[in-house]
């Protein structure tokens, strides 16, 4: 194992890959000589040249459509997308072409192409600093990864790189900095394949990308008052890793879902609803981001979104409502 910075793994799985496949190309805003927004293209440039590492304008339409065509005729894009905000403005070529080709040509065409957008807080300002993943996860022919840690950072992007259709990789701005373990070997992580962070018994916490780390820390608050909480980490937000999921809820009884994004048709919604349905009894509860923009004063931004104090407080709500309906129920 070594121990690399969240950027610096992306940039050794895009480098590897490349190596192994011509077809690879890069695009985005300044990736080429000044080595990416985050750093994580640093080196690319140099070693793979200006027809496989391009530059393109402030235009993320442009740049999605350009990775949808060139997908389509044989390559395999990996379209960088500096604020996940302004992937709105490149839907239609993802959602209408890139997600729908391989349907509407009988799997005769597809488009085998990553977009990589970075997601989430870091004190820019309302458009700056959203988290959009339930959105992307809503469209048919779309899979959404959102890795937390240097190594699924590495091993997801390896196995979007080779995916048969359209991927969006999400990472998040407050995980660049971050250092952790990276195999030495080639490791890819599949898709849906959720990773159990820390092992409970009384709740079952699901998250993904930086609030994975979050709520880890809300589970040490939680275990000093005697709650053991099972943390489990999605990685792929679509598809689900559900069999990983439902097995961790039956044995604790108890789920609460946290995400950076909007409670309101958010990731855990749709996780609590699923699980509700496969499992009589389940007691849920979820914990997203306050019902306004996220701030660019520190203060408003922190109070926007979760932290480890907020989760752990929703879980004791939610075992704490859960003996109260049992004692109901005995009375």
């Amino acid at each position: 194992m070594s121990r690399l910075f969240f950027r610096e793994a992306i940039a050794r799985a895009i480098s590897e890959e490349m190596q192994r496949d011509p077809t690879i190309i890069l695009m985005g805003q300044d990736i080429a000589e000044h080595g990416g927004s985050y750093a994580e293209t640093r080196g690319l440039f140099e070693r793979f040249g200006a027809a496989r590492v391009r530059n393109t304008p402030v235009a993320e339409a442009v740049t999605v459509g350009l990775a949808a065509g060139a997908a389509a005729a044989g390559l395999r894009p990996l379209a960088f997308i500096t604020y996940v905000d302004f992937l709105m403005i490149g839907l239609d070529p993802l959602v209408n072409y890139a997600a729908k080709l391989k349907f509407k040509s009988a799997a005769q065409l597809t488009a085998p192409m990553v977009v990589k957008a970075t997601a989430g807080a870091k004190g820019q300002g309302p458009t700056h600093a959203q988290s959009l993943d339930s959105w992307l996860m809503n469209v048919p022919g779309i899979t959404v990864l959102a890795p937390s840690t240097s190594g699924d950072a590495y091993g997801l992007l390896k196995t979007a790189l080779r995916a048969p259709g359209p991927v969006v990789y999400i990472d998040h701005k407050r995980l660049f900095p971050l250092g952790g373990e990276v195999p030495d070997g080639e490791t890819l992580v599949p898709v849906a394949s959720a990773a159990i962070r820390r092992e409970g018994r009384h709740l079952t916490i699901v998250a993904h990308s930086y609030m994975s780390l979050v709520t880890i820390e809300a589970a040490k608050l939680l275990a000093k008052e005697g709650i053991e909480a099972e943390v489990i980490d999605l990685r792929s937000v679509w598809p689900v890793d559900w069999d990983t999921l439902e097995a961790s809820v039956r044995r604790t009884g108890h789920l609460l879902t946290v995400e950076e994004g909007q409670e309101v048709c958010g990731v855990g919604t749709e996780i609590a609803f699923v699980l509700q349905e496969r499992l009589d009894g389940l007691r849920v509860a979820r914990l997203g981001a306050r019902r306004m923009p996220v701030s660019a004063s520190p203060v408003l931004e922190s109070y926007a979104l979760p932290d480890a104090e907020r989760v752990a407080a929703s879980a004791r709500r939610l075992l704490q409502r859960a003996r109260q309906d049992d004692v109901a129920v005995t009375t």
